[in-house]
Parts: C-alpha cells; sequence; structure tokens
C-alpha cells in the first residue's frame, strides 16, 4: 500500500497579497513560489504546504481550512496577538487532548493551530 507523505491545502481568496503578507509575515510561512498570471502562490513552513489561489469567488469553509499541528502552541498564540491577527476561536484545552486556537487570515479563510497536551 502507498504511503501518504504530505497535504497541502489550497485556499482560495480574492487578492494575493494581504493573505501572502499574513502566513509570511505574522505565521511565518516563507513564498517557494509565485505565479501571479496563474494567480497561484504556494508557502512553506517546516513540514507544512499551502497554497493560495486567487478566484473572483473564494470557496470558504464554515469552520475551518485546515488544522495545522505545532509545538508551543501557547507562544504562537502570544505571538498572533501581538501581530494583530484575528483570532475567532480562543487557545482552549479540548477533552480530546487537544490544545488550540483559530486565527482568520485575510480573505476569510480559518486555520486551526494547535499540539496535543
Amino acid at each position: 500500500m502507498s504511503e501518504w507523505q504530505s497535504c497541502r491545502p489550497n485556499l482560495e481568496v480574492t487578492d494575493l497579497g494581504p493573505a501572502t503578507a499574513f502566513l509570511r509575515d505574522v505565521l511565518g510561512f516563507t513564498v517557494d513560489m509565485e505565479e501571479p498570471a496563474m494567480g497561484l502562490i504556494l508557502l512553506t513552513r517546516d513540514a507544512v504546504g499551502l497554497a493560495l489561489v486567487r478566484t473572483d469567488h473564494p470557496g470558504l469553509n464554515q469552520t475551518t481550512a485546515a488544522y495545522i499541528g505545532v509545538t508551543d502552541v501557547d507562544g504562537l498564540h502570544e505571538h498572533c496577538q501581538r501581530h494583530g491577527a484575528t483570532v475567532v476561536m480562543p487557545l482552549t484545552d479540548h477533552p480530546w487532548g487537544l490544545r488550540d486556537f483559530v486565527v482568520e487570515i485575510p480573505g476569510g479563510h480559518r486555520l486551526a493551530l494547535g499540539q496535543r497536551i
């Protein structure tokens, strides 16, 4: 059976600039590839990949577009607050053993960021 090695959510936005700036400047992603004519930006941070795709009518999840496992979720939450990120769900300990929060990036997508406790 094949081994699954990665997953890269594609986040649709109408404007690539603000979402790219937030992911790069606040969450620490690196822009790996920009294709403005295609409306595509690929970003990574450690083992996590995200793609921003420009579209006139972005599809937005009602909950979160991705759950990203991190270390030091408390420090990341504090960092996001210091940088004015829109935290739509506060840092929470869940009975199923996760501690996480949800941040909204420009364009409306929500990313859950958490770790096992």
